[in-house]
């Protein structure tokens, strides 16, 4: 009698303790010895905690340089075509419109452009040199497996200058034009064993826009000392701007970064105001891509990241 009393109040006693427990995920028998030397069998619980993950928002980044043979025709500088080499920088930014959304993703894109050429007896040179700023958004599709294909819309803006060597009177053309673009962007992942190369197309096309063109055989003198601004900023479409720019790249992984191989091909032609301009390059393209988050202003940055300056 007196064991079986040993036996009830060792239960009761092991009972209360497991009353506010709520949540059991795994239950693992244990032996104990009781005060009258029998063994009862109790469990233990053990609670799994998850480790909440975070969602950051990354900006995938290419900084490139393209250097290639370029020709330019401009009928307010000179009656022929011009060709040599240039250089073009770029800087290509492409990040989610916000965390949730997977279907909006906004582009920016700097550019800078400098070719130096000369005529069929190079007997006269012409520089060229330009600024751009693109921006735009574009919506996502996946059409097949390791594919994403990009539909959207830019908007640039773009300044810079020709400028001719021999000319006296009117020795350089302004370049100034502002443009909304088509845009089709593809990307397609080779995976492989140990790495995933990355295979993208990006092609764009101007469909309406305003440019900066004197009228025929006005001088700049007369449109910035006399304020003779008629005509001189024209509304442009595919009929008066005929213009594209394709980027075929292939982005390969390599221990230490991510390198992008390419070919870069842009064609320009406008015919505004009696006036014609042409511009070609076909460049090679090498440069660097990565993937980076930034914390701006009053953000807090999270417990897992290192500030440097702290």
């Amino acid at each position: 009698m007196k064991r079986i009393f040993a036996v009830l109040f060792t239960v009761l006693l092991f009972l209360p303790s497991q009353a506010g427990v709520k949540a059991v995920d795994t239950q693992d028998p244990i032996e104990s010895e009781t005060l009258a030397g029998e063994r009862v069998a109790h469990y233990t619980v053990e609670r799994k905690v998850k480790t909440p993950t975070c969602n950051y928002n990354l900006t995938n980044r290419a900084v490139t340089l393209s250097m290639g043979p370029w020709r330019a025709y401009d009928s307010y500088l000179s009656p022929l075509l011009y060709k040599g080499g240039g250089l073009k920088w770029m800087d290509e930014r492409l990040k989610m419109m916000t965390k949730n959304m997977d279907k909006l993703s906004r582009y920016y894109e700097m550019n800078t452009s400098f070719a130096a050429m000369s005529n069929p007896a190079e007997t006269a040179s012409m520089l060229y040199f330009t600024i751009e700023g693109v921006t735009g958004v574009h919506y996502h599709l996946r059409p097949i497996k390791n594919m994403n294909l990009l539909l959207g819309g830019l908007v640039n803006g773009e300044a810079g200058l020709r400028y001719s060597m021999v000319n006296q009177n009117n020795p350089a053309s302004l370049v100034l034009d502002a443009n909304l673009w088509a845009s089709v962007m593809c990307y397609y992942h080779i995976r492989l064993r140990n790495k995933t190369l990355t295979l993208r197309d990006h092609f764009s096309t101007p469909f309406v826009g305003v440019m900066f063109s004197p009228n025929y055989k006005q001088t700049y003198y007369e449109i910035f000392s006399l304020h003779n601004y008629d005509g001189v900023y024209p509304v442009t479409t595919f009929g008066s701007r005929w213009q594209w720019r394709n980027k075929l790249s292939l982005d390969l992984p390599i221990k230490i970064c991510t390198f992008r191989f390419g070919v870069l091909a842009e064609r320009s032609v406008t015919e505004v105001n009696l006036l014609e301009t042409r511009t070609m390059n076909v460049s090679a393209m090498l440069g660097l891509v990565y993937n980076f988050n930034t914390f701006k202003g009053t953000k807090a940055i999270p417990a897992d990241y290192r500030n440097p300056v702290e």
